[in-house]
């Protein structure tokens, strides 16, 4: 439809398609937007590169890089590149709401999940009491993170209490996406065609099971969940047929919270150690007590966000611009989106930038700045005199650009871009081995490489690497890069491995050499403390180079004269 539009309203789509509803027009939209297939406006859709004019309402929220901000919120983002961002906070210390979860080093924003939970499952189970004889009862959790699980417990532990009859629950994962609830739950209908109850964590985890009950001709089901996300949801409820309630969070106040409490705290007011975030009960008959549908979607009402909006002494900060970073973790989703809004007004009001990343934009920027301070420890382990060996790598140019101010250092390598950035410096004389032309990552590659390391030795060697384990060493995802690197290692008299945290504890699939060959590894505190001991118990050397940075130089003499 598209292709032969620029433009189509939701409701356009769904006539167009018959037989499916603007609900599930606008769920799939979303999940498309998020994937980048398309472009989701309010109300309407469009295809991507339309050249439509954006009002700063429609357009996509995401800006790019963080940046140095003064005080970040952090969503419950999974994975290695999480660990990345904490480490970057603790790093540069600045306040840290973690949002709807609680993370290290973060002060929780967000409600009570258990009791929101229990809340919800008690008026569910009285609700049910004098229809259900029997509840047999699907709950669609997310069970990897710990605010959605204590949802789920506690739903099941309130609906327990309060309902007159037998209770019987099966939980399966929907990992929290539309998609995947969605098929989970179709099984869980298949299996046990009883179920008369549903329970999602989320919108996208109730709207799956009850559009999974519709296909499983199960009429009867009750449907509850906690979120109040945003549009889908809200327009399920007021229809008042499957849906029965919904235990709202509002994106909208926890979003202005963050603010105030990120405000008061950089104007010098301690943190809370966590911050409670109101919710409510909607149904059909209370849902327009809280939100009104307008022409561009749900609003919630001005008189209902004064009322669930705690007093606030927050004010334009003293000392300049403040900036305020946000990582979304599904930007897409109308969670995010409503924060984001209710984050930006609020930011202005106050005189304060809110910055807007996706994870991998803040991800990939804390990780280019850990390798620098990597690299300048590296740098200040050369002496003048010494002969070092640089093999091809991204870590291994940062090095190299690092050693420009060098003097008197003889640096050999295999990278073509390390040869062309040390050429012409007065202080550093280049060696390039000899080798086939590796254009993929311009080098040289291949069993000539190792002729020169025939008649020479080196003093030390940095390695650029794609993987370190305790188990398996330093290791390489290209199998002509390992071999390359391992010619590296043979020659020298000292072995230098620098790895990030994102690659510590990660196996690539070509060993480049033992790690009993191993002297040293500098790396950053991202690094799991685990990983770091099953280095350190293999007998390597560990410089942490962020704490490293934090040490001035006449504080590091005192310690070497000490030890």
């Amino acid at each position: 439809m598209l292709s032969e539009s620029e433009l189509l309203s939701i409701q356009e789509v769904a006539r167009r398609l018959g037989r499916v509803s603007a609900v599930t027009v606008r769920r799939d939209v979303a999940e498309m937007a998020e994937r980048g297939l398309l472009v989701r406006r309010h109300g309407s859709v469009s295809r991507l590169g339309a050249g439509l004019a954006e009002s700063p309402t429609t357009r996509h929220p995401i800006e790019g890089q963080i940046g140095d901000v003064d005080a970040i919120v952090l969503p419950p983002i999974e994975g290695r590149g999480a660990d990345t961002l904490r480490s970057m906070v603790r790093r540069r210390r600045i306040p840290f709401l973690a949002e709807s979860s609680e993370q290290e080093g973060g002060v929780y924003i967000g409600p009570d999940n258990f009791a929101v939970g229990r809340e919800l499952g008690n008026r569910a189970g009285r609700l049910l009491s004098g229809q259900l004889k029997s509840a047999r009862v699907l709950l669609v959790s997310l069970d990897r993170l710990p605010n959605t699980r204590s949802r789920c417990d506690g739903f099941l532990k309130g609906f327990s209490e309060t309902f007159k009859g037998k209770v019987e629950s099966w939980r399966v994962d929907g990992r929290g996406r539309f998609r995947d609830a969605l098929n989970v739950s179709l099984d869980a209908c298949a299996v046990h065609p009883g179920i008369n109850v549903a329970f999602g964590v989320n919108d996208h985890s109730i709207l799956a099971a009850l559009e999974a009950s519709d296909r499983a001709g199960l009429s009867s089901i009750s449907g509850f969940c906690v979120g109040g996300e945003g549009g889908a949801l809200f327009e399920a409820l007021s229809v008042g047929r499957k849906l029965r309630a919904c235990a709202a969070l509002f994106p909208e106040i926890v979003g202005k919270m963050s603010i105030d409490a990120l405000a008061a705290a950089l104007d010098g007011e301690e943190l809370p150690k966590s911050i409670r975030t109101p919710h409510a009960i909607l149904t059909n008959e209370t849902l327009g007590e809280f939100y009104q549908r307008r022409t561009d979607g749900w609003a919630l009402r001005d008189e209902a966000a004064d009322r669930l909006s705690p007093p606030s002494a927050a004010a334009v900060p003293t000392t300049g611009k403040r900036v305020i970073g946000f990582v979304p973790h599904y930007p897409a989703h109308d969670w995010y989106r409503n924060m984001m809004r209710a984050m930006r007004s609020r930011a202005d009001a106050l005189g304060m930038e809110l910055r807007v990343a996706a994870p991998q934009a803040g991800i990939a920027r804390e990780i280019g700045e850990l390798r620098r301070l990597i690299v300048q420890t590296a740098v200040r382990k050369v002496k003048p005199g010494e002969t070092i060996a640089i093999n091809a790598g991204e870590i291994g140019l940062m090095l190299a650009r690092e050693l420009a101010s060098a003097s008197d250092v003889t640096v050999v390598t295999n990278s073509l871009e390390i040869m062309e950035f040390l050429a012409g410096n007065p202080g550093v004389k280049v060696i390039l081995t000899s080798g086939e032309y590796y254009p993929k990552y311009r080098c040289l590659v291949g069993p000539s490489l190792g002729a020169l390391f025939e008649t020479l030795r080196v003093d030390r060697v940095f390695l650029s690497v794609d993987g370190l384990t305790a188990r398996f060493g330093p290791s390489s995802a290209d199998e002509r890069m390992a071999l390359a690197a391992r010619r590296f290692a043979e020659a020298g008299r000292e072995i230098c491995v620098l790895a990030d945290h994102s690659i510590v504890a990660v196996d690539a699939n070509n060993r480049i050499v033992p790690l009993r060959a191993v002297a040293e590894v500098i790396t950053d505190t991202g690094s799991l403390p685990a990983d770091r001991l099953a280095l350190a118990a293999a007998g390597v050397a560990l410089t942490i180079a962020d704490e490293a940075a934090a040490t001035t130089p006449q504080t590091a003499s005192v310690e070497a004269d000490a030890a």
